[in-house]
C-alpha cells in the first residue's frame, strides 16, 4: 500500500516553529522553501545554530575567528530574506559538536524561551548521517524535548523574561531517508530559497553556481509528489 504523503498541512496548528541545526546555511539547504513558506502564513520563526561554522571555508590562509564573524553576518542576512523572527548561534566549535548535558541545556532553554509549539531537526538516527555534527544537534534536540517540560530541571531558566515550561507539540527531522512522510512543494519560493542559501557567501562564493547539487536533491523529492522541487521530512511522535 503507498504510503500516505502530506504536505504544508502538517503544519497547520504550528504557531511558534523552531529550527535545531549545526551549522549556519544547514536550514537554508534542508528547509529554506518550507520555513519561508510557514513565516508567510505569520508563524514565529526561531533559528538556532549549535556551532560557528569556523571551519567551513578550503581557504586555510582564513583565521576561524574571522570566519565565524563572517557566517554569523550572513545567517542574519539569510533570516532576513526568509522571515525568521531570531536566530540563535550557541557558539560550539565547528566539528567538534557533542549532545552532551550542556548542549542540551542550552537547547531547552530555547523551547522554553521561544515557546516553541514545532521543532525541525537533524535525524540523528539516518545511517547515513555521516556529518557528526549534523547527528550530535538532533540529537541534543530531541534530548531536550522531555526535560524542557519538567519544572525541577534547570529551574533557573524559567526565571527568564517570557520563559514557561517547553511546550513542543510537533516535532520533525529532515536529512532522512526514514520513511519521510511529509513532502512540502517549494517550486513557487525556490527563489527565495535560492536567494537565502547565497547568502551565505563563504559557502557559495559563486551564488547560484554551486547549487546544482542541492537542486539535484530537492528535484529528486520533487518526484515523489510530481512537482519541480521539494523537502522531505518526517514526523516523530512525541507525548
Amino acid at each position: 500500500m503507498p504510503q500516505e504523503l502530506r504536505s504544508l498541512d502538517a503544519f497547520a496548528e504550528t504557531r511558534r516553529l523552531i529550527v535545531i541545526a549545526a551549522h549556519p546555511d544547514d536550514l537554508e539547504t534542508m528547509c529554506g522553501g518550507t520555513i519561508y513558506q510557514l513565516a508567510q502564513r505569520g508563524v514565529e520563526i526561531y533559528s538556532a545554530n549549535c556551532t560557528l561554522g569556523d571551519i567551513g571555508a578550503q581557504d586555510a590562509s582564513r583565521s576561524r575567528s574571522a570566519l565565524a564573524a563572517d557566517r554569523l553576518e550572513e545567517t542574519e542576512a539569510a533570516a532576513h530574506l526568509l522571515g525568521i523572527r531570531q536566530t540563535f548561534s550557541l557558539g560550539r566549535p565547528d566539528g567538534e559538536l557533542l549532545p552532551d548535558l550542556a548542549l542540551r541545556a542550552e537547547i531547552a532553554r530555547l523551547y522554553r524561551i521561544t515557546q516553541a509549539d514545532t521543532l525541525l531537526t537533524f535525524d540523528p538516527h539516518w545511517t547515513g548521517q555521516i556529518h557528526p555534527d549534523h547527528r550530535a544537534a538532533g540529537q541534543a534536540a530531541l534530548d531536550a524535548y522531555m526535560p524542557s517540560k519538567m519544572p525541577l530541571y534547570q529551574p533557573a531558566q524559567l526565571n527568564e523574561q517570557g520563559a514557561g515550561l517547553g511546550c513542543l507539540e510537533r516535532v520533525f527531522v529532515f536529512s532522512t531517508d526514514r520513511d519521510p512522510d511529509v513532502v512540502v512543494d517549494v517550486t513557487a519560493v525556490y527563489p527565495q530559497k535560492v536567494a537565502a542559501t547565497i547568502a551565505h557567501k563563504t559557502q557559495f562564493p559563486n551564488g547560484k553556481a554551486n547549487l546544482d547539487w542541492l537542486k539535484e536533491i530537492d528535484q529528486r523529492i520533487g518526484e515523489r509528489i510530481g512537482v519541480t522541487y521539494a523537502e522531505q521530512f518526517k514526523q516523530i511522535n512525541v507525548w
